[in-house]
């Protein structure tokens, strides 16, 4: 709930306690919400002449980072799957393919972009079945082996780590964060010395709507901005910018649900959103590179088969 809508609220509150004082009780009841309102509007007129009305929620590096490591922790439990070690295979070539991915993102930036993580990108594969993969504050990018599993090639795979890249990059993992932090501190100013009742209500009204926005996802225009930035990361990177698009319409319709498409787009309305996204000509690798990487691709896919 913003501020001008809890202050209408609030508003609306006072007008009805001359209907309240005509039940039983009532002007113990009307009283007490008449106290609120006022303390509520003292409240509200004073953060705004002091500017507290205007304050973000942006967190620093280092808080984010914390969270993010937090947040990747609760990810990964979600995923059901053993963490990988840091020396398995696949481990391996995911921080290697990641960490390039990721120095091709870093000179994308632009000045709406999230500051570079503090200790750069983390990546870190867990056991399942599932294809998915995800993006969490301060850089922490877990991914599936079933990703791995169900990629038939380094770009596809590159083209999954460059998408959750570009969703921290672009901030999108930090937005429902900070929004619901700065509504936690915008109600905590307007209701400071209201009653315990009036606290636990907002209290509630806070957390659902917090849990709503965490629970809802990126939103379409945030999923196909990530997936605009990944084609120009893949190309950036020397991967091939189309393999995201490959990747998303062979796994199209039942193959696609859940994990890494549960809060996405439809996979045919991605494709048909890249077809529009215009990334600069790659050169095409020697063949001796391509021969390189269809090798460690595949020792790393061997490497979480059976």
């Amino acid at each position: 709930m913003s501020a001008r809508n809890l202050a209408l609220a609030l508003a609306a509150a006072s007008l009805g306690c001359a209907q309240l004082r005509s039940l039983p009780g009532g002007d113990l009841v009307a009283g007490a919400a008449e106290k609120n309102a006022g303390i509520v509007g003292e409240n509200l007129a004073r953060s705004v002449e002091s500017g507290e009305f205007q304050k973000t929620a942006t967190f620093t590096m280092e808080q984010e980072y914390y969270l993010g490591k937090t947040v990747c922790a609760s990810v990964l439990s979600r995923m059901g799957g053993d963490v990988l070690p840091p020396t398995h295979p696949a481990a391996v070539y995911a921080r290697r393919v990641g960490t390039a991915l990721a120095y091709a993102a870093a000179d994308l930036r632009d000045e709406g972009s999230r500051p570079y993580p503090m200790k750069g990108f983390l990546f870190i594969p867990a056991r399942s079945e599932a294809v998915n993969a995800a993006g969490a504050p301060g850089g922490f990018v877990s991914v599936t082996t079933g990703v791995l599993r169900a990629a038939r090639s380094e770009d596809e795979l590159a083209a999954v780590l460059a998408h959750e890249i570009a969703h921290v990059q672009l901030g999108h993992t930090m937005q429902p964060i900070e929004a619901a932090r700065k509504q936690e501190q915008m109600t905590g100013v307007l209701l400071e010395g209201t009653s315990t009742v009036v606290h636990a209500f907002f209290g509630k009204v806070v957390d659902a709507g917090t849990d709503f926005v965490l629970d809802r996802g990126f939103g379409k225009a945030n999923e196909l901005a990530a997936d605009a930035l990944a084609v120009r990361i893949l190309a950036a990177a020397g991967y091939d910018p189309g393999a995201l698009g490959v990747f998303l319409s062979r796994l199209a319709g039942q193959a696609a649900k859940g994990g890494f498409f549960s809060r996405h787009p439809p996979a045919a309305e991605r494709v048909d959103a890249l077809s529009h996204v215009t990334v600069p000509p790659v050169p095409a690798p020697g063949e001796a590179a391509l021969a390189a990487r269809r090798k460690r691709f595949q020792a790393a896919q061997a490497s979480v088969k059976g």
